[in-house]
């Protein structure tokens, strides 16, 4: 990698439970992340509290929420690779991790629309049938998505809530490595 070349990782996960299993594995990756060079930025989307996306708002027309629309849709221009981690609620993402996604269509007029030339890997809690509705979003917002997907489960965590499981940790780590070697194989936007 060109040493004054920065990589950019953006962790998007959480849920409104407290504690979150998709926020500690935000945690972990960005943890990693780092170990393969990316300046990391985890985005708790409970944190967040995102207004309902509108399709037809600008940012100014939001009441509330617009510095939250902005961290998140600010962080996604400055992402050279994104993580999307999800429970799964009904055989899907969340309702709030959708929502989120929405907010991608702020990008739709940048220079590199959308995710364009970025990498997005996936994590899912409990069930792999979230990944269909992961995969598409990826797809449709233009992004390359890393060959690995990791599903993780209950048994993959101490009572902490960190992620310790062995195996979900090096798949945890080939899908950054994964992200990594697509940032530096591609040439600078």
């Amino acid at each position: 990698m060109d040493a004054a070349r920065s990589m950019n990782l953006v962790c998007l996960g959480g849920s409104m439970r407290v504690p979150s299993l998709s926020l500690s594995v935000c945690r972990s990756a960005a943890a990693v992340g780092k170990e393969f060079g990316f300046s990391t930025r985890i985005l708790d989307l409970r944190e967040l509290a995102l207004p309902i996306y509108v399709p037809d708002w600008e940012l100014g027309q939001y009441p509330a929420g617009r510095d939250q629309i902005h961290q998140l849709v600010e962080s996604l221009r400055v992402a050279d690779a994104l993580i999307w981690a999800s429970p799964t609620y009904h055989g899907t993402v969340s309702g709030v991790f959708k929502n989120a996604v929405d907010f991608t269509e702020l990008l739709c007029r940048d220079v590199r629309p959308y995710l364009y030339g970025r990498s997005v890997g996936l994590v899912s809690i409990n069930d792999s049938t979230t990944f269909a509705a992961m995969r598409d979003c990826a797809r449709e917002l233009r992004a390359w998505l890393a060959p690995t997907q990791v599903e993780l489960g209950g048994g993959d965590f101490n009572h902490d809530h960190e992620l310790v499981g062995e195996s979900a940790t090096r798949r945890l780590r080939r899908l950054l490595q994964e992200l990594a070697e697509f940032v530096t194989a591609r040439p600078v936007a």
